[in-house]
């Protein structure tokens, strides 16, 4: 059984490299290092609280940003003719990230002893997924190397630039409702509280959102209550964060996020143009459909999503036609379906594919571009009736108190 080992390790220039590698002992690691002339100086065994701290914190990973800059600087160096070390070479020196450099370091190292880069790549999983490993080895194997590396940086590039639109259209109500709840913790915590003394001089009668506001207020001034509150509100987060390292849990999580009103529909729409995009580059690059299958199904960004892929790979392997399980795995929209079935049938299925891609991207796009029109008039109504209530709830018994000083 493989365990997953962190090392750090010098070539024969001096230069320093970490990186991570799986073997089943420290002896089998310092072995495999010292075929690709490193010379080892710590190893250590990564535990798995470490790995728990470091996925979420995205400690071992470099920035997406930089690895978008490094595949559209490697592709071009490639495709010129430059040399594949000396393109390594320029591709390190150009790295701002400091994990990039490092695995990069590694595979230039692993290279100049005679290892395939694809191989390398694969030895650092953290660094480079298994979609790039695929489509590098497929074009190590056609002698298209340079094609692939091109295509790789135009997908990132598509894929990196839909979650950030994705992203932004979801910032603007997160922000809004985190706004709201603080602005109503402010009115009850503070404002509301101030006319208790008041309302109890004149013994005015108080209506029960009056009674319950004042209640809570109250509650609100001791320490205890906003210790309890700060539990009370790191709970949910937690179940998920729990529920979601769980495959049914994550099934279940990623079930509700796609059914959510508004926002649902445009993950399913960028989901789906994310999985097709990868699907046809694959395709493209020369890999057949269920190896293909296999490579995106674990980077297709829903549990969903991914138990559909895999459904679809049965039929394969069954014999059946790609549309009918797709059909029937009910994750893709009819439109998915009904174009894929024209690519089997013209043998243009990747092409089929990129349009796919192309028309959800535009949906996403027209969506994201009138997301803020419909939510904005939808949140400000929600805020403004929660801080109308409590406006009336402190006002109507304040009448009540001018009307007793009249008399």
């Amino acid at each position: 059984m493989s365990t997953q080992f962190r090392y750090t390790a010098r070539t024969a220039q001096g230069e320093h490299v970490r990186g991570t590698l799986a073997a089943p002992s420290v002896e089998a690691v310092l072995a495999s290092l010292r075929t690709r002339a490193l010379f080892v100086t710590a190893v250590e065994r990564e535990t798995a609280l470490a790995r728990t701290i470091a996925l979420p914190l995205g400690r071992g990973r470099p920035r997406r940003r930089a690895l978008l800059a490094f595949f559209r600087s490697f592709s071009t160096l490639v495709r010129a003719g430059v040399p594949l070390r000396r393109a390594l070479d320029v591709t390190i020196e150009r790295a701002g990230d400091g994990v990039l450099r490092e695995s990069l370091r590694g595979i230039l190292a692993d290279v100049e002893h005679g290892t395939a880069l694809s191989v390398a790549m694969g030895r650092r999983p953290r660094t480079f997924a298994p979609l790039t490993v695929a489509m590098v080895r497929a074009g190590e194997a056609g002698g298209i190397l340079d094609d692939v590396l091109d295509r790789l940086a135009a997908l990132l590039e598509r894929d990196a630039d839909l979650r950030k639109k994705v992203r932004a259209a979801l910032a603007y109500p997160a922000v809004v409702l985190t706004t709201a709840t603080l602005l109503v913790l402010f009115l009850v915590a503070r404002v509301v509280p101030a006319f208790a003394p008041l309302f109890e001089t004149f013994h005015v009668t108080l209506p029960f959102t009056t009674r319950a506001l004042l209640a809570t207020g109250a509650a609100l001034q001791a320490p205890a209550a906003w210790l309890a509150l700060t539990v009370s509100s790191a709970i949910p987060p937690l179940v998920v964060a729990v529920a979601a390292r769980t495959p049914r849990g994550a099934l279940v999580l990623d079930r509700v996020r796609l059914h959510l009103p508004i926002i649902g529909p445009l993950l399913r729409k960028a989901i789906t143009a994310r999985v097709a995009r990868m699907l046809a580059t694959l395709l493209r690059a020369g890999i057949e459909l269920v190896a293909a299958l296999d490579v995106v199904r674990p980077v297709a960004g829903s549990p969903r999503f991914a138990a559909a892929l895999a459904q679809v790979d049965l039929g394969l392997r069954a014999g059946e036609s790609l549309t009918e399980p797709l059909a029937s795995s009910r994750a893709f929209d009819p439109l998915v379906v009904a174009l894929v079935r024209v690519g089997e049938e013209t043998g243009l299925v990747d092409e089929m594919l990129l349009k796919v891609a192309a028309y959800f991207e535009a949906d996403v796009e027209a969506a994201v571009a009138t997301l803020g029109a419909v939510l904005e008039p939808v949140l400000l109504g929600v805020l403004g009736t929660i801080v109308g209530v409590i406006v009336f709830s402190v006002f109507i018994p304040l009448y009540a108190v001018i009307g007793a000083v009249a008399q």
